[in-house]
């Protein structure tokens, strides 16, 4: 079970004897950045992370002489540094599925003038990890490391319908706590609708639910102990809900056989 942590406050609580609290909180910190700005001084991340202002100083000390973080430019606040992007990009490169898969993305994105992208879980949300852009007048560019909810999303819908049922379980007791009863209702309502579409049709759909003007399709590949996810999506002027149905999944489930093949 891919049970990773969700909220940081769960982490003070765990009984796993091998977590370390003090590596959590300076990655906690890292993660901050981005949530409320490019830029936080120690009192925001305090805030933010329910820590003692002196215990993040620390942290954020030690951070920047690691080369994680850096002083913002003529402020006594701090920012992303280098040595974070040095891990995410190491991370990307070792990801031999975003090779394999390109060329598929490709043709898709040039057949339906719309993004198709990768992406995979990171706690209540999708992580973009590639995206390939199709020819198209639209505005809407979503670049990697951009992340989706994965309640609403299509890629967040498959990559539930595709987890063994104890992690999934677990994924919507948290979803469940953080909304309120109404909005659960709702939320609730509309997986079982995406869950019953992935077992009919093999795919997931979000038609105008994340953004309103927004449809997407997403399949998920499972290779060994991850889900991988992938969609196709765009403004619904390009990617009306018929054509996304009838035309552009059948297109993405039969490049998710192909990715598989290949790999």
């Amino acid at each position: 079970m891919n049970n990773k942590i969700i909220d940081f406050a769960s982490q003070g609580k765990t009984k796993d004897r091998q977590f370390v609290t003090a590596l959590a909180r300076g990655l906690e910190i890292l993660r901050c950045f981005g949530k409320a700005g490019p830029i936080l001084g120690n009192q925001d991340l305090a805030t933010m992370t329910k820590l003692p202002k002196p215990t993040v100083s620390r942290l954020t000390h030690t951070l920047v002489q690691l080369g994680y973080l850096k002083n913002a430019p003529g402020t006594n606040q701090l920012q992303l540094d280098i040595g974070v992007l040095a891990l995410g990009q190491r991370l990307l490169n070792n990801l031999a599925i975003k090779n394999i898969a390109d060329p598929y993305m490709r043709n898709l994105a040039e057949y339906s003038k719309s993004a198709v992208a990768i992406a995979a879980r990171d706690r209540l949300q999708m992580l973009y990890l590639h995206v390939v852009h199709g020819e198209s007048n639209s505005t809407m560019r979503r670049p990697i490391g951009s992340t989706l909810p994965i309640h609403s999303s299509a890629m967040g819908r498959a990559c539930l319908a595709a987890m063994q049922d104890e992690e999934r379980n677990f994924i919507l007791q948290h979803l469940k706590d953080k909304h309120s009863r109404e909005e659960w209702n709702v939320i609730n309502e509309n997986l079982e609708q995406a869950f019953q579409d992935y077992k009919e049709f093999g795919c997931c759909f979000s038609i105008g639910e994340w953004h309103s003007n927004v449809n997407a399709v997403a399949v998920p590949l499972i290779h060994q102990d991850d889900i991988f996810v992938f969609n196709c999506g765009g403004p619904n002027f390009q990617l009306n809900e018929q054509f996304l149905r009838q035309d552009v999944a059948p297109r993405l489930i039969n490049m998710i056989i192909n990715i598989q093949e290949s790999m």
